[in-house]
Formats: structure tokens, sequence, C-alpha cells
């Protein structure tokens, strides 16, 4: 923990968290909370009283292989006067009913999501019930809260620029730095240290409940930042015509791609065009297909026979060879794989995943087309036109849609 007397002579930067780049955690939520001890942390977030316990790391990775992947505990330590919650697989703590729980009566929190698998990270900075300063950190721009300015000098500090020239950025690999403005709040550095020992925590059973939904909901969607003209193209167009631009796009991308003949796709979208739309359930195979995209991706491997994720990796990559990683823990006490299955898998190098990104994003957007709601599916489809990091990226092709759509709604 740096102490108050550290925090005066120098700030916290992203230099600090330099570790996090090569952390084997692709997906956790770190949680600073001021105000409440470890057990009442743990009561706010939904855990039960009988529930709480010492939890070690083989419980930790066994719920997460019974949740298919996610993980619905949390784990407290304490760290000075703050106490520092930690989700593996989780994100409980981005929540803003849970943050609202977790402030109630005068209390702090501020907590930073990594999830690599979504590309979409969060920070979020609560007091009093409130949440003050929220964005995403690979999209700093782009803030809301009661405050939302209140944090901009140490996020340009940090390099997260609040306020770009161009009116809109992407960052990649921007959790060093959110890490980094959470510990210039809270005074914490959060290492993975603090994870060694068994440590207190339990299975969240009482979750605060979601908020009914307010305002529009497609509202800080990145769409309209990058391109507001065919937002609004999209807004005016008619439910119908919204879907039709989605089968549309996503039809394209899948040529693009050179998969328009998959009969998985060429399937879904025909379900599209009827209006069979709704979401995509975990074990359809269009879900399916796109985790097999995600593991061509990652090297984190499928089950042939289930279609499931194998396991999360846990080993540490600078231990292995540059091209294989291993996806299972070591039993502590034996040094014997934790699974008879265990073996290497090999890890992409970039021009394998370049390879396959465009089918990816394919079958990523044939999903999108099927969302229940036009108005998303058709914001969601053509994201990848407008967005300068995609490969998919064709603004004169969006400027093409926004016509279209709004020569139909005239």
């Amino acid at each position: 923990m740096i102490t108050k007397e550290e925090k005066r002579v120098r700030k916290i930067t992203a230099a600090d968290y330099a570790w996090e780049n090569d952390w084997h955690e692709e997906i956790y939520t770190v949680t600073f909370v001021h105000g409440l001890d470890e057990r009442e942390t743990l009561r706010r977030f939904g855990v039960a009283d009988v529930n709480i316990h010492v939890v070690d790391d083989e419980e930790v990775f066994e719920r997460t292989e019974e949740n298919d992947g996610c993980c619905d505990m949390v784990l407290v330590t304490r760290a000075g006067d703050w106490t520092v919650a930690f989700e593996h697989s989780g994100w409980e703590g981005t929540r803003r009913e849970t943050l609202r729980e977790l402030t109630r009566d005068g209390g702090e929190a501020v907590s930073v999501m990594r999830h690599d698998y979504a590309a979409s990270h969060d920070f979020e900075h609560a007091a009093d019930g409130r949440i003050r300063t929220a964005f995403r950190p690979q999209r700093p721009q782009e803030r809301w809260g009661s405050h939302p300015d209140a944090l901009n000098e140490d996020m340009r500090e940090l390099g997260l620029e609040p306020e770009p020239a161009d009116g809109f950025q992407y960052l990649s690999g921007p959790i060093p730095a959110a890490l980094a403005l959470a510990s210039r709040i809270s005074g914490v550095l959060f290492t993975p240290a603090l994870l060694d020992a068994p440590l207190l925590g339990g299975v969240i059973t009482d979750r605060a409940p979601n908020d009914p939904p307010q305002g529009d909901p497609l509202a800080s969607h990145a769409l309209r930042a990058c391109n507001p003209e065919l937002a609004e193209a999209i807004d005016h167009a008619s439910p119908d015509r919204r879907r039709r631009a989605a089968v549309a796009e996503a039809r394209r991308q899948c040529a693009l791609a050179g998969v328009a003949d998959h009969p998985v796709l060429v399937a879904a979208l025909a379900s599209a065009e009827r209006g069979e739309t709704g979401p995509v359930e975990h074990d359809s195979p269009l879900a399916e297909l796109i985790r097999r995209h995600e593991s061509e991706l990652t090297g984190h491997p499928i089950d042939e026979a289930t279609g499931e994720w194998m396991g999360r990796p846990s080993a540490d990559p600078q231990d292995l060879p540059a091209d294989r990683r291993n996806i299972f823990a070591l039993d502590n006490a034996t040094g014997m794989p934790a699974c008879p299955s265990c073996r290497w898998h090999h890890l992409p190098d970039e021009a394998e995943r370049e390879a396959v990104r465009p089918r990816w994003q394919a079958a990523r957007s044939v999903r999108a087309a099927l969302s229940p709601d036009a108005r998303t599916a058709a914001y969601n489809t053509h994201f990848p036109l407008v967005h300068q990091g995609q490969l998919m990226a064709d603004r004169d092709h969006a400027t093409a849609v926004a016509a279209t759509l709004r020569a139909s709604s005239t």
C-alpha cells in the first residue's frame, strides 16, 4: 500500500502497473472500498453471512468452471483504510446498483474492470450512493456521472485524454492507466501479491436488483461519437428499415470475410430477415461458432466434445515457451497438472490472429443483426464501419448507408 506520505511525494502512474500487461487474468474487476470492513463489503456485494469464509484458489477455479467461465465470487482483503475486493472473471463491482450499496451513508468506492474478450473495460468512481465519474478506459472522452470532469487533470496526466483534439480516440491497453487513476483516488497500489494468501470471500447470492431502465439505452453508444450522421439516420428510420440495414451490413461483412456461404451464418441471417430475432443462446450453433473463432484468436482451447471453453489460462506466460501455453494450473501439493487433460496449447501469432479476425467480426455482426431491438441491431452491426481501429472500417460505405436510410425515411 502507498502511504499518505508517499502519496504526497509522488503520484502513482501507469508505470506502477506495468506488470498488468503481462498478467494472466484476462477478465477481472478490482474495487477499492472506503468506509467498510471486509465482512460488510462482502454483505453489500450480496454475499450472505453464512457464505462468508476463507476461499482458496481451487474453489475459485471450480466455481468458474461451473459457471461456464464466469465467476460469481468476490474476495476481499484490507489495505490501510480501504478494503480491496477482487473478482476473477466477474464484474459485479462495476454495477451502479452495487456501487450504490457500497457507498451509501457517506462511503466511497472506485472500481476497474478488465474484459479482454468483450474488448470493453470499465472505470467507476462513486461516493455517497452516486456515480461521480465513469467511463470506458478505451474511450475516456465519453464520461458520465454527477461529476464527469472531476478527474480530468489526473486522466490527462495518465494518458487517458478526456478531451481529444479530434473528438474521438480508442486507446489500446488502457488498464494500467485506469488502475493508476483508481490508486490516485484510494492511495492503494493494487498488486497480485494481495491475492497470494487465501482470502475472505463468498458467492454472491443476494445482489442488488437492477434499476428500472431509464432514458435512451443507446445514448452513450460509441457509434454516436464515431459517426453521429449515421446514428441519426438509424434513429429516424423505421424498425423494418433498421432491421433490413442490419442484415444487409452483416451479410456484407460475411462476404468480405469469405464466409458468406457458411451454413450457420446463412441460417442466422435468414432468421433475422424473417423477423425471428432474439438473444443468441449460449448453446446455439452461432454462439459456438463465435467461441471457436475466439479460440483461434486467443489460443484458449475449446473442448471438441462439448464446444465449451476447456479452462482459463493460469500459468505465467513469462515461464512458458513463446508459442505455447498451459491452460490449467498445477496442484500446489504434488506439482502435477490439476486436470488429466492438461497439455500445451498453441498460442497464435499476430499473422494467425489477423487471418481469423474477419471471420470473427462477421460472425459477431450476424449475432448483432439478431438483436430483438432493430435499432440496437443497426447500431451494433454498423459500428465496425466507422471505428478507425476495425478491419471492416469503411467510412464511404457508412456515408452511403446513412444516405439510403435518410431517403427511406422521407
